[in-house]
């Protein structure tokens, strides 16, 4: 018996200094493991701490190209637009009638300068007498920012009355525009040198209010002075954007412009006051191909003549733009328009087509419309229309 209790006493003596000897050495592993990790702490710092030197010294390089101005140097977006169409009348007289005409090509060139801004050129080549012109339409530098969150657009632009002057050519939803946008601001709208600034204004009701003002040289012949013109004309349009749920939105705007309309310096002067109200429609159920466009615009003019008289006349159209598969929509819109000199003459237009979409850069148009006016003989009138592009600048914004 006294031997089996020193045998036990012997194992349980070998254990702990077997088990002492275990924790002994997990102490050593521990402190080697604790020393490799500093050690690679040390290494991470010393990498980060040149990382950070790395990074300050690219980003000081890239503001000394950006101060330099050697961002010019990259080639802009270029896009080029064509838009071909066949043009049917009964009035003989057109300069139209019946015939086939490459009626314009847009070169758009759009880059940013630098941080702070973008510019955009829109050149328009034409045919006009017998051969063939380019033009400015529109080039204008951007400024992103601004104080007071203002964005600003100096140069040569598209004025901000209403909607549909500012949207070029190839984007209308229709072959031709409105007889209120020709009769009151000409062939090619209101389109002018100047200077633009905008806001989007704070609101209690967290809606989209957008405030735009412009000083612009009033060069339009149409309701201004034309080339003799020596002062500004000036333009105002507040845009209201409300979405009345995820399948509809309506857009509401009204727009004031004034300016002398003769070679003086206001002694005679013109007033226009505009409202423009567009809902869209299209459903989320996916893979269903469906839409509505309506879109409704109407112009008031007081001009003072020369004989101290004033005229007051007005314009407006209607239109509705019906989307019912995937590349086929179809249009009618009705058009009422006096003129900025004589309120005793007017258009009356109620147009008709149909627009298929090749594809997101080619689409083709049939559009038909008839006048009648009561100063002149009416018309009747039908386009075969076929837009195409190529690069990035072919869709328009909302």
């Amino acid at each position: 018996m006294k031997k089996i209790v020193i045998f036990l006493v012997f194992i349980f003596a070998f254990n702990c200094r077997l088990y002492a000897q275990e924790d002994l050495d997990e102490n050593k592993d521990l402190k080697k493991t604790e020393g490799e990790l500093g050690r690679l702490n040390s290494q991470l710092g010393q990498m980060k701490t040149s990382y950070d030197k790395r990074i300050d010294a690219l980003e000081a390089k890239i503001k000394q190209v950006q101060s330099a101005g050697c961002f010019q140097s990259f080639n802009p977006d270029i896009s080029v637009i064509g838009d071909f169409i066949f043009h049917a009348t009964d009035k003989k007289d057109d300069e139209q009638y019946n015939q086939f005409k490459m009626r314009q090509a847009e070169l758009a060139f759009s880059a940013t300068v630098d941080p702070y801004s973008r510019a955009d050129f829109f050149m328009h080549v034409e045919q006009e007498d017998g051969g063939w012109k380019i033009g400015l339409c529109e080039g204008y530098l951007t400024l992103l920012e601004l104080p007071l969150d203002l964005q600003a657009k100096i140069g040569k632009f598209k004025a901000g009355f209403g909607k549909v002057n500012r949207i070029h050519l190839h984007a209308l939803p229709w072959c031709d525009y409105p007889n209120m946008l020709t009769n009151f601001f000409g062939e090619e709208g209101m389109s002018e040198p100047g200077i633009s600034v905008s806001s989007l204004l704070a609101n209690p009701w967290d809606q989209y209010i957008e405030l735009t003002f412009e000083a612009l040289n009033n060069h339009n012949a149409a309701s201004f002075a034309g080339n003799e013109g020596r002062d500004m004309a000036y333009v105002a349009h507040l845009k209201n954007f409300f979405e009345i749920n995820p399948e509809s939105t309506l857009e509401l705007g009204g727009s004031f412009a004034t300016g002398p309309n003769d070679s003086g310096h206001g002694s005679n002067r013109t007033n226009l006051e505009g409202i423009d109200l567009t809902y869209k429609w299209r459903p989320l159920k996916e893979g269903l191909y469906k839409s509505l466009v309506f879109q409704n615009e109407a112009l008031f003019s007081q001009k003072d003549q020369v004989d101290l008289n004033q005229v007051d006349s007005r314009g407006a159209y209607s239109s509705l733009i019906y989307q019912f598969a995937r590349r086929l929509s179809v249009f009618s819109r009705y058009d009422l328009s006096e003129f900025p000199d004589y309120s005793n003459r007017r258009d009356e237009a109620v147009s008709a087509g149909m627009t298929f979409a090749q594809s997101e850069y080619c689409f083709w148009r049939l559009h038909f419309k008839h006048t009648d006016r009561d100063y002149d003989k009416n018309s009747n009138e039908m386009w075969l229309q076929c837009n195409f592009g190529l690069g990035p600048h072919r869709a328009h914004t909302y």
